[in-house]
């Protein structure tokens, strides 16, 4: 019950109000050019419940990932009566319009949610708004490699001036493998660096190993583990482990792992008193790996961003064509083969996405909304056949040839359309597969 509540039924929400969006740009464009529409479903296969009115039913169908608007005249090969009501006896470009009010709804609902976002308030992370200087290098990653050291201000990538650490992250994240160049500020010099991610062998992405300052404060403790029971509080500023000065919070696992589960003394900040506390860590298998732990954990600082109606305008409006520009980036990426397919996810990844937004608020759930439907607008305007962006690219040769493709020809290519999406969703479902299951019993799976 518990995973139908938090799972299953805001899943079905969000998609269901993308899918109405996006069919419901295909409906009211119809109707306006007087063209009949048969069917207007959300969900594909049998009908579970619905209403006709007028020439139209309205149905809920059983399988809830997509839905359709059925236009009279519309399959290939259909009897026509050559009328106006028909779509396909209507202009190519009247035929265009319909086709593409599907994607330009799903671009036009983010213009709405957005604003709304940001006036009801969302919270961020404070450090995606903060300078992005150096706080870690990871030992032997691509950050040290490349000569990167603590305390440096990262200000230039690729020629392009990065702002904060939300900016920087973006663009390691969507360039694994790629030599990028890196402008750097040490002191009171101006350094270029050369620094090529490593790529992330699970989700795909880059990684550079380098990672903003993370003060090494408690900021909870897990009941029942040996920080607790040592006596360790939260707010607690750990200052050195085993006789190891301590400056960021990434030291703590690596101090401990050195010593597994033998007794280290830890030295705390607290209330400006240094206290000494002997800690016997705890080991634990955790993805086929024994790691010593001992219960903490640091708290995120966050921001509200929210503003008046006229900011939250201008600020959502932005945002649209931020989100736009970064899924643009990121499906050119793709295309070429600069980034894995490993990035990508499917239904039950955005179950999980959808499930955390709706528990952390109406803001993040719209935000996550507006996020899908640019997502979903872009996507569904490549030119594969089946979808919106294949009719239109079919539309256009008619245009050209000045008759429509032969529906032979036609069926073929929504065929091999078809094909091609259900390689994409075998594909994001492993995805979404190897990052729910534990690294060890991945191995295990028959297309390993």
């Amino acid at each position: 019950m518990t995973f139908l509540v938090t799972f299953i039924i805001p899943f079905l929400i969000v998609l269901g109000v993308l899918i109405f969006v996006h069919e419901f740009g295909h409906f009211i464009v119809a109707k306006l050019l007087g063209v009949r529409v048969e069917k207007f479903s959300l969900g594909f296969g049998p009908r579970l419940l619905g209403i006709t009115r007028g020439d139209t039913e309205y149905r809920i169908s059983l399988l809830p990932l997509g839905g359709y608007v059925k236009l009279a005249g519309e399959e290939p090969g259909e009897a026509l009566r050559h009328d106006r009501t028909e779509f396909s006896s209507r202009s190519v470009r009247d035929r265009a319009k319909i086709v593409l009010a599907g994607p330009l709804m799903n671009m036009i609902l983010p213009f709405l949610l957005f604003p709304l976002v940001f006036m009801l308030g969302t919270e961020v992370p404070a450090y995606l708004k903060e300078a992005p200087i150096v706080g870690w290098i990871e030992p032997h990653s691509a950050a040290e490699t490349a000569g990167i050291q603590r305390g440096d201000r990262i200000a230039e990538v690729n020629g392009r001036p990065v702002n904060n650490w939300g900016e920087l992250e973006n663009l390691v994240a969507t360039n694994p493998k790629s030599t990028m160049e890196i402008g750097l500020v040490r002191g009171s010099q101006r350094l270029e660096k050369q620094l090529a991610p490593e790529q992330d062998e699970k989700y795909g992405i880059g990684y550079a190993g380098l990672l903003r300052q993370i003060d090494p404060v408690v900021g909870y403790l897990s009941p029942g583990y040996p920080a607790e029971k040592a006596g360790l509080q939260v707010g607690d500023r750990i200052v050195e482990i085993a006789g190891v000065p301590v400056y960021h919070w990434n030291q703590v696992s690596q101090l401990l792992e050195q010593h597994g589960d033998k007794t280290v003394t830890v030295v705390v900040l607290r209330r400006n008193q240094t206290l000494s506390v002997p800690l016997e860590p705890r080991v634990e298998e955790t993805n086929g790996q024994r790691r010593p732990v001992i219960g903490i954990s640091l708290i995120t600082k966050t921001i509200t961003e929210q503003y008046g109606p006229i900011q939250a305008l201008v600020k959502g409006t932005k945002k649209v064509f931020e989100v736009t520009g970064l899924t643009l980036y990121v499906l050119k990426k793709l295309v070429s083969a600069q980034l894995s397919v490993k990035t990508l996810g499917g239904p039950i990844m955005i179950a999980q996405a959808t499930s955390q937004a709706a528990a952390s608020g109406a803001a993040n759930l719209l935000f996550f909304i507006a996020f899908l439907s640019i997502n979903l607008a872009i996507i569904n305007i490549i030119p594969i056949p089946i979808l919106d962006g294949g009719h239109l690219l079919f539309l256009s040769i008619e245009a050209i040839r000045g008759k429509p493709i032969e529906v032979k020809k036609m069926e073929i290519a929504q065929q091999v359309g078809m094909a091609a999406l259900l390689l994409l969703m075998v594909i994001v479902t492993y995805n979404d597969i190897q990052r729910l299951l534990p690294e060890d019993l991945m191995r295990f799976l028959p297309w390993k």
